[in-house]
């Protein structure tokens, strides 16, 4: 269970991330502004680095000191949960992206 909340509560914080990133970027006047593509290469580059880190997160700070069949359900679980995390950065930013479509964050989709 704990590997779950580790993986939603890092998804979520990446997720602020972005859009506080995304909210600080200006934007840019002309008929062909680069404003939108930086949005959208700061959004992806979080997703990349969401499971990263949730793994690491995870393996190395929070692993039980148990024994081996403890250890690994642990790791199965933080794998799953690492994926589970992935799915709900991306699912979340598409919502957030179509809710603020007017906005800066309108442009991670």
């Amino acid at each position: 269970m704990e590997a779950y909340i580790i993986s939603l509560g890092t998804a979520i914080i990446f997720l602020l991330i972005a859009a506080l990133i995304a909210n600080t970027i200006k934007y840019e006047g002309g008929s062909n502004p680069t404003d939108p593509k930086r949005r959208k290469t700061w959004f992806w580059l979080l997703a990349v680095l969401n499971p990263v880190v949730i793994f690491l997160l995870g393996y190395y700070v929070f692993m039980p000191d148990e024994n081996i069949m403890v250890v690994n359900k642990y790791v199965a679980a933080l794998s799953i949960g690492t994926a589970i995390g992935f799915v709900v950065y991306i699912i979340l930013g598409f919502i957030l992206s179509k809710m603020f479509r007017n906005g800066k964050v309108g442009n991670w989709f």
